[in-house]
């Protein structure tokens, strides 16, 4: 879903970038004005949907659980014999 979101987002940002770009004159028009206004928010909440989905859209590898006995851990198995030899009774 995360994925979809960020796809979104790009391809929301590139057609607003490219309307923007199309229709751009200097003009002091209000509706020419309100309309660049709602194509420029519509850039910036692309972008920081782009910003947010990005880092959940990289493929991590995952790490590989360590099983290594640890005999310093407070939740490891106890072994008397192990212990006796250390002193950690």
């Amino acid at each position: 879903m995360k994925s979809v979101s960020l796809l979104i987002s790009a391809l929301a940002l590139v057609a607003s970038t490219y309307f923007f770009a199309v229709d751009f004159r200097l003009s002091s028009e209000s509706n020419y004005l309100i309309y660049m206004g709602m194509l420029l928010t519509l850039i910036f909440i692309s972008i920081l949907g782009i910003v947010i989905n990005l880092p959940l859209a990289k493929f991590k590898r995952p790490k590989a659980r360590s099983f290594m006995y640890n005999s310093y851990s407070r939740e490891r198995i106890r072994n008397k014999s192990f212990d006796s030899q250390f002193g950690m009774s």
